[in-house]
């Protein structure tokens, strides 16, 4: 009997041990699928950010063509300088407006859906809240704010002032066209639309350039840190 109950508690222990074996080899497996899927979600915020950042840094780039034509403008206004027919470009570029759309968003939720807790650095969980919650829709609401305003003096403003608003070719991809002053000369003492360019040129920094910039350079931060985790995570693998 004593040779039979030793028989069965080895025949049990080896059952134990399997199992534990087989559960460690399962753990191990979901473990690799769930890290697989970590880093195809972080591959595809990095791909997203590397375009936003791009788009971002263009549209900077495109805000300062405009301050740069309203400077121009009101060099010549402000100094009763004569006109020449190159402010018509000015004045249309003062007037353009490059809308972001956005910051790239499908991956972020995708990350909902499966759950925030795929993302395993809590340092870059913070990061992408902040940027797809916070940041993102702030941006997005300071140019919805910009947009209203110059629609709002096309309506009331340059409509007594212009031949005609955004004159030029849309199909044009360098974004060339004219505006050309009813009355040049009277510019020079309008004070209505001095005050406009005056407080445009400063709504172009502080609601499009300062928003643009914070959330740029949170995107570079999170870029850097999901860069450092990729790296972790395949070494690891």
């Amino acid at each position: 009997m004593g040779k039979y109950f030793k028989y069965a508690i080895g025949e049990i222990l080896l059952v134990v041990i399997g199992i534990l074996i087989a559960l460690q080899i399962n753990n191990w497996n979901e473990a690799r699928k769930t890290q697989a899927k970590e880093i195809e979600i972080l591959n595809g915020f990095k791909n997203g950010l590397e375009f936003d950042i791009s788009q971002l840094d263009s549209i900077s780039f495109h805000y300062a063509r405009a301050r740069t034509s309203i400077n121009i403008i009101l060099e010549h206004l402000e100094n009763d300088l004569s006109y020449s027919d190159s402010l018509a470009a000015h004045f249309f570029n003062s007037t353009l407006i490059y809308d972001s759309g956005g910051l790239t968003d499908g991956v972020f939720e995708t990350l909902k859906s499966v759950g925030f807790d795929m993302i395993s650095n809590k340092e870059i969980l913070e990061q992408i809240i902040l940027i797809y919650e916070e940041q993102n829709p702030w941006m997005q609401n300071w140019e919805t704010r910009y947009f209203d305003e110059l629609f709002y003096a096309h309506n009331n403003l340059f409509k007594s002032r212009f031949k005609e608003f955004w004159k030029g070719d849309y199909k044009d991809p360098n974004v060339i066209g004219t505006m050309e002053p009813l009355n040049y000369e009277q510019l020079k003492t309008d004070n209505e639309f001095l005050y406009y360019l005056r407080t445009q040129k400063n709504f172009i920094g502080w609601l499009i350039n300062k928003p643009v910039e914070n959330t740029g350079i949170e995107c570079k931060k999170l870029l850097d840190l999901i860069n450092e985790e990729l790296k972790r995570l395949t070494i690891n693998d």
